[in-house]
């Protein structure tokens, strides 16, 4: 019941996943939580026959796997948990000879009326720069959340694409039984000058705890961000129209499932980077691995990454180990406003989106009409006579951005034209400007004296 209402929860409170073997696997995950816990053999351990000095057939206690989790590896973003397990298998009643006198009979120890199994430990992980410990019963929850707060996160934990997640389970599974127990040894007896030997019997009740020690370890890995993208030829903020190529470098360290570029709010181009697969583990958990298989995807160009990360440290905002991924993809551009939008989605369905605007303009015919045009266009003669058309620039009146089209006779258009002389630059504000914090200076350096 307490399960079904977790799953439930889950369901409302976490997003769909991206990839469905990952959320299969989480959800399979939780619904066999419960019966991990206090089963005869939830994860197939080795049996043992019982003995005297350890009853149990079986008795484990182990780290299970994350949940969600993909190649050993989860998100800070996705609300992880740890999957838990512990198995007690025991007789209900065991006898065993023993003997203590070669020259006696054997005596024998009964056990009987077990007590429930009891269990105590605790889970401890390190996350940057935290230690944190969960204590664990009989009467745990399973799976039980982990604490991935970015806050704990330290410079060491950048060095490496993801931060580490190491775990360390340390408990004691015991049971109590009620015994008895008959015994002979051999002694001997001396009176009146005479001594008698044989075998004397003893016979007692008890009760006896039996108990196992355990500890596992389990190292994992989470993804924390940041990711960031790099036009390698960016659409200017206004460019012609025509056929383009696009071409961008993804750092990641959140790794994608799905890669999609919509422009002008139409979907041109995707990729699902990583093929994904599913197998069972010991304890029935589903297990999801992951594999980069760039021939799989559906972009309309070239998709590939390296196998090492990198540090990219003067393109990115962060300084950290990413891994690189290259996309190539054509596109085609009418004229008008136009705008870019990379989606981006990892395993664990956190999104990310990052857009570009520009615009977008025919290409304008070139024309050597002579004559001044009704935007201020001006007439120059030339030194050999000719004629050329000057465009005047908005931002200046002096000539100094003017720029001649081109004509036969005439300079080349990408010549600047001869600025034209104007007055004398006034230099006050920049005076002012030098003279501000001097003089706020001077005036901090007497009130010192003073106080002196």
């Amino acid at each position: 019941m307490k399960i079904a209402f977790f799953i439930s929860l889950l369901l409302l409170c976490a997003p769909i996943f991206a990839v469905a073997d990952v959320g299969q696997a989480s959800f399979h995950n939780i619904a066999i939580a419960s019966s991990l816990l206090g089963a005869k053999n939830a994860c197939n351990a080795p049996l043992h026959l019982p003995s005297s000095d350890d009853i149990f057939f079986v008795a484990d206690v182990r780290i299970v796997s994350l949940i969600p989790q993909v190649g050993n590896a989860t998100s800070d973003l996705s609300n992880a948990s740890v999957l838990w397990s512990w198995s007690a298998d025991f007789p209900q009643e065991a006898r065993f000879s023993i003997r203590e006198e070669e020259r006696c009979p054997a005596g024998e120890i009964r056990y009987s009326a077990p007590s429930n199994p009891s269990l105590s430990g605790a889970i401890s992980y390190l996350y940057g720069n935290s230690t944190e410990t969960l204590l664990l019963s009989s009467a745990s929850a399973n799976p039980i959340p982990l604490n991935l707060s970015a806050g704990k996160l330290i410079d060491a934990d950048f060095l490496q694409p993801f931060a580490n997640l190491p775990l360390t389970l340390h408990a004691a599974l015991s049971v109590a039984y009620s015994f008895s127990k008959s015994s002979y040894s051999y002694q001997c007896v001396s009176k009146d000058g005479y001594v008698g030997c044989g075998c004397e019997g003893t016979f007692y009740r008890g009760i006896r705890t039996f108990q196992r020690n355990f500890s596992d370890a389990r190292n994992f890995s989470v993804e924390v961000g940041p990711n960031s993208l790099l036009w390698l030829n960016p659409p200017l903020s206004s460019r012609l129209s025509g056929n383009e190529t696009g071409k961008i470098a993804l750092f990641a360290r959140r790794l994608p499932a799905n890669i999609s570029l919509v422009f002008r709010g139409k979907e041109i181009a995707a990729a699902q980077p990583y093929s994904f697969s599913t197998r069972t583990g010991g304890c029935g958990e589903k297990i999801v691995g992951r594999t980069f298989s760039p021939q799989q995807a559906s972009l309309q160009g070239v998709f590939m990454n390296t196998s090492a990360p990198i540090f990219p440290s003067q393109l990115v905002d962060k300084n950290a180990s990413y891994f690189p991924f290259y996309l190539e993809f054509p596109w085609h551009a009418d004229a008008g406003k136009a705008n870019f939008t990379i989606a981006y989605e990892d395993a664990f369905s956190i999104q990310q989106e990052f857009s570009r605007e520009f615009f977008v303009r025919e290409p304008t015919q070139f024309s050597s009409t002579l004559g001044a045009s009704s935007t201020g266009e001006a007439m120059e003669k030339t030194a050999a006579g000719g004629e050329a058309e000057i465009e005047k620039s908005a931002t200046g009146s002096n000539g100094a951005m003017e720029k001649r089209k081109a004509s036969d006779d005439a300079t080349a258009a990408a010549y600047p034209a001869r600025a034209q002389p104007g007055a004398f630059p006034d230099f006050s504000l920049v005076a002012a400007a030098f003279a501000f914090p001097l003089a706020i200076g001077a005036a901090a350096v007497a009130r010192r004296l003073e106080w002196l």
